[in-house]
């Protein structure tokens, strides 16, 4: 269920002197406070990863990032001791044969991964890292997800984040909750009974169309740099591949703003173009392909080029601005 399963861009790291200028152009964003380690990708992967939260602590910031939990026993001591504040860690089943099919992993793996940093916390008196869950909801774990509060707790989060899927396949669109299909009043009933007796927070998505529609990525003044230096605007926006709206095919391209390889971050974050697409976004100034009468043969619904609006790209069929799909 991954965008990492779906696109074929080319998969590497970015270089470390590379995000060292981009760690320097930072400074001249005087209100950023938390830079997220991410990009689809396990950062714990990357041979560097130390050095880089090393550095970015060194420079101000808050860390957080998204992890699997597969190589998180690795570095354990190492995220406390150089004072990471957030790790979201994704688990999307609390139950041993549904996750590995849903994950390819073994469960337990990571289950002990995240009770294991819990314990060295305790050992050496840190608060940090704060540890979430995140969880994708669909047909194959819907019953199975109130039991995730049991999960939660005895790992000692604080919060669980539940996202809707985002097909990527023909075949995933049948795994889809805000069709309808389900009863999503008292699945948040029976979850939210259990809140209080766990203490910890639970983050719903929609599992309908509403009108309202918001962008977290432009709410937060957020921006996103591939590994390469392209400058997404958000995450959907940071690759190509294909999606299914409501089992509709559309083809996601990647677009960019500009490169911080060849431009200075300031300079693109205060392009023209960005500026102006910040400000459609914010004010909802684009189409709404997903409800739209003409979806079916309108071939602005085609791919995320352009819509009817005049935008370029177009966010006219995205689920993350209707809530229905969260990122961390």
């Amino acid at each position: 269920m991954c965008f990492r399963r779906f696109w074929n861009d080319k998969v590497f790291e970015m270089d470390f002197e590379k995000y060292l200028k981009i760690l320097e152009e930072l400074k001249e964003f005087t209100s950023l406070e938390t830079v997220y380690l991410g990009g689809i990708g396990e950062p714990l992967a990357h041979s560097r990863i130390l050095d880089i939260i090393k550095r970015t602590k060194e420079s101000g910031y808050r860390i957080e990032f998204g992890t699997n939990g597969t190589l998180l026993n690795e570095y354990v001591e190492d995220v406390i001791r150089l004072g990471v504040d957030k790790i979201i860690v994704s688990i999307d089943a609390p139950d041993p044969k549904v996750y590995e099919d849903i994950r390819g992993t073994d469960f337990s793996k990571i289950e002990d991964n995240v009770m294991y940093l819990q314990k060295t916390k305790r050992r050496l008196n840190a608060h940090n890292p704060e540890v979430e869950i995140e969880v994708v909801a669909m047909k194959s774990n819907l019953d199975l997800l109130p039991n995730i509060l049991l999960l939660a707790s005895k790992l000692e989060v604080t919060s669980v984040i539940i996202s809707n899927i985002m097909p990527f396949s023909k075949e995933l669109s049948n795994e889809i909750l805000y069709d309808g299909s389900f009863n999503y009043n008292a699945f948040i009933d029976k979850m939210n009974n259990q809140v209080g007796k766990y203490r910890l927070k639970v983050i719903f998505p929609k599992f309908e169309l509403l009108t309202e529609r918001k962008c977290q990525f432009i709410e937060q003044n957020a921006t996103v740099i591939r590994s390469d230096g392209e400058v997404a605007p958000c995450y959907r926006l940071l690759h190509s591949y294909t999606e299914y709206i409501f089992g509709r095919e559309k083809q996601v391209n990647a677009y960019s703003f500009g490169n911080v390889f060849k431009d200075r971050l300031v300079n693109i974050w205060n392009g023209r173009d960005y500026k102006s697409f910040r400000y459609s976004v914010k004010n909802a100034l684009f189409p709404s392909c997903t409800d739209c009468p003409l979806k079916g043969f309108c071939d602005f619904c085609l791919t995320t080029d352009s819509d009817c609006f005049g935008n370029f790209p177009s966010c006219a069929d995205c689920l993350w601005s209707r809530g229905i799909v969260q990122c961390p």
